[in-house]
């Protein structure tokens, strides 16, 4: 079968080819999906790299978190999911740009049936996450005021959509005038810079001193602490994202500002398991259940249905043409979810 692979650590342009691997197998618990569509993440730059991401493998390896398909067969116990078209996130986050792909039962869920293949590929991950940061683990409340870094982005598009669905005042951050007007149309109220060293005071005068009551924030690096200086008291900051860390976020930051601040960081790991395993449980993982994976779908079909959060695609590519779509996720030349067309039917 075809399959994106990384043939050796480097970057994307340069290690990804397009290759005939075997088909893989499902095990236990698992699912073998028939790939219509994948999207590309800003993980997938690290997993070509070589950085920390938090699963590692070594070359060669097929790219692919999550997918859109139709499951054709199954592993014990995740036999009720054959012949059924699935959004999922692969096995150990790998796997998905390929023909056949294979992803853990617990990760594995109906597509939305008002979107089709393309939109179903850059639905999974990014509106997950945005539901669980927001609405579970930061509580974010209507009359809010929600910081979003990075707002043009996949992740970023979908946490705007979703603040605004639960009644927060947006604020969002743009490098070009495109990725404004996007985050505008998505529903952001106010566009800022994205500059560190201006950031804070455009966000304190946004909000008359007060600063933003959640603050999601897909960069990292040095802009964390500067973002925890325009975090209102009592307010929330989420680390969803590390473009800006070259340790990919395992470095860590200091905390003193915590402490002086009075507010929270509220972790986020939007993955779904059946139970949490006991290894991973002590090197500090600890995901939530599947009965909470499907809480945040539920609630997310709703909204889709009735038009109230879409993905935002901004580019369809084939699979030939990932490696330079990836390029440009590395220079931060994209907007939205690029979505790659695995099936020649997707």
């Amino acid at each position: 079968m075809r399959a994106l692979q990384v043939t050796r650590h480097g970057d994307p342009i340069d290690v990804l080819a397009v290759t005939d691997i075997e088909p893989p197998r499902p095990g236990p618990g698992e699912v073998l999906v028939r790939v219509a569509t994948g999207a590309l993440n800003n993980g997938d730059v690290q997993r070509c790299l070589g950085g920390l991401v938090t699963m590692g493998k070594e070359p060669p390896y097929t790219l692919g978190m999550d997918v859109c398909g139709t499951v054709e067969a199954a592993g014990d116990g995740a036999e009720r999911w054959v012949g059924q078209r699935v959004v999922a996130v692969c096995k150990d986050a790998f796997g998905g740009l390929a023909e056949l792909a294979v992803a853990p039962a617990a990760g594995v869920f109906a597509a939305p049936p008002e979107l089709d293949d393309v939109a179903a590929g850059g639905f999974l991950l990014p509106f997950h996450t945005a539901y669980l940061a927001l609405a579970l683990r930061a509580g974010l409340r209507s009359g809010e005021t929600l910081l979003v870094t990075s707002g043009a982005s996949g992740i970023g598009s979908a946490l705007i959509q979703v603040g605004s669905a639960l009644g927060a005042r947006v604020l969002a951050t743009a490098s070009t005038p495109e990725k404004a007007d996007l985050c505008r149309s998505l529903g952001a109220e106010t566009v800022l810079d994205p500059d560190p060293a201006s950031l804070p005071e455009a966000v304190l005068g946004a909000t008359v001193d007060a600063g933003a009551d959640v603050v999601a924030d897909l960069v990292g690096g040095e802009l964390t602490g500067r973002l925890w200086t325009c975090t209102a008291r009592e307010g929330r900051y989420l680390p969803l994202g590390f473009t800006g860390d070259p340790e990919a976020g395992m470095s860590g930051h200091p905390l003193r500002m915590v402490g002086i601040g009075n507010f929270s960081v509220v972790g986020v790991l939007s993955a779904w398991v059946e139970h949490v395993d006991p290894m991973l449980r002590r090197f500090g993982l600890h995901p939530f259940e599947r009965a909470t994976g499907d809480e945040v779908h539920t609630a997310l079909l709703a909204w889709v249905a009735d038009g109230t959060v879409r993905p935002h695609v901004g580019r369809v590519v084939d699979l030939a043409d990932a490696p330079a779509a990836l390029d440009d996720h590395q220079h931060r030349r994209s907007v939205g979810r690029t979505v790659v067309r695995v099936a020649d039917t997707a």
